[in-house]
């Protein structure tokens, strides 16, 4: 008898469950089944940023839900690179580069900036036409700059590795300005 009523009770929470689930979350019939037959939905949607956001940030749609704009992060920065845009943090990075010294971090008490998300602030060098080194002249400035020797030259064109966190420190460090930041969704 108790194991009838274990079931019957398993069995309404599991159905109760899914309706709950599925009201907050819009999934494919093929992702269902998938999901209740072991297997998984490959393809996962890459958010975009609304703006550029400080290191250390979760994903975006997580990121808004969860930060209230209290500006903690802002006034920890040492470099002054975070400024409040809608109520929301926003990096810039124009005149000092990030060094991922994680106070930032370490402030948001709400966690929409924590340590357990990536040190990465998502923004990658584009290179202009007025680079030197790419008009054939000597220059490896921002080259020397990059702590993370992400910046690469090969077959007259500067390119970014994988190793890049979009620390800033190559569009600082070019004194033409050929250096502009753009976000990049890995």
């Amino acid at each position: 008898m108790l194991k009838h009523i274990a079931d019957s009770s398993q069995n309404n929470r599991d159905e109760r469950y899914y309706e709950a689930y599925l009201s907050h979350h819009k999934l494919s019939r093929r992702g269902l089944l998938r999901g209740l037959l072991g297997g998984s939905e490959q393809a996962i949607k890459q958010e975009k940023r609304q703006h550029n956001r400080p290191p250390f940030a979760a994903k975006e749609s997580l990121f808004v839900e969860v930060c209230n704009g209290c500006g903690d992060c802002v006034d920890a920065c040492p470099y002054g690179l975070i400024h409040l845009i809608e109520h929301k943090p926003v990096l810039n990075i124009d005149f000092s580069a990030c060094d991922f010294c994680s106070k930032c971090a370490e402030v948001c008490h709400r966690h929409a900036l924590h340590y357990a998300f990536p040190a990465d602030t998502e923004l990658r060098p584009e290179f202009a036409a007025t680079c030197l080194l790419q008009r054939g002249q000597v220059c490896d400035e921002c080259q020397q700059k990059c702590p993370q020797d992400a910046i690469v030259y090969s077959h007259n064109q500067l390119s970014v590795n994988q190793n890049c966190n979009g620390c800033g420190e190559c569009k600082i460090s070019c004194f033409v300005h050929a250096v502009t930041l753009i976000t990049h969704y890995s």
